[in-house]
């Protein structure tokens, strides 16, 4: 909202609709996929896309079906102009892989994070995990068509993730 309020026209990159297919997929020790790795992210893909958008050509941002496994076509064409900004979002918006095709001089790194807490009352909180994992699970379920079940048994997982590709990285945020 800030960016549209100072003149700037966001292109909005979710890291999620990069993912391999499912049957492409790093896995882990145990066979299970491993969804929290840089590499479930079609980095060729991602680096192409960010490059072509860079030198002012149109692309057709991705759509990644969660239900199916497979990125789909989104119908969303973007293209770059000076007013343009290009924002990415992920867990491994800080790891220099992920856009090792761009520039340093290019890129600004911003890390966020939703470390929120509920308070109920004045003796009463919900932890920042704990809101976080509603969030997520919300989250899944309507975007990824995963119940409640499915993330929480996921979640071990993602705060794995978050250990190896968040918190080690958010020192490189500009």
């Amino acid at each position: 909202i800030q960016l549209q309020a100072s003149k700037a026209k966001p292109i909005v990159i979710g890291m999620d609709d990069y993912f391999l297919d499912r049957a492409n997929t790093a896995r882990k020790e145990n066979g299970d996929f491993d969804f929290e790795s840089i590499y479930a992210i079609d980095l060729d893909f991602l680096n192409l896309q960010l490059t072509q958008l860079l030198d002012g050509e149109q692309i057709e941002l991705p759509h990644y079906d969660f239900t199916r496994g497979v990125r789909r076509r989104s119908g969303n064409y973007v293209k770059m102009n000076k007013d343009n900004i290009i924002i990415m979002e992920g867990i491994h918006g800080l790891n220099d892989t992920l856009t090792a095709a761009i520039p340093d001089h290019r890129k600004a790194r911003i890390y966020i994070s939703a470390l929120n807490q509920l308070n109920i009352d004045n003796h009463n909180r919900i932890p920042t995990t704990d809101c976080r994992l509603l969030r997520r699970i919300v989250r899944d379920h309507q975007y990824r068509g995963y119940s409640a079940e499915e993330t929480l048994i996921r979640w071990r997982d993602v705060r794995d993730g978050e250990e190896k590709n968040i918190f080690p990285l958010q020192e490189n945020a500009d």
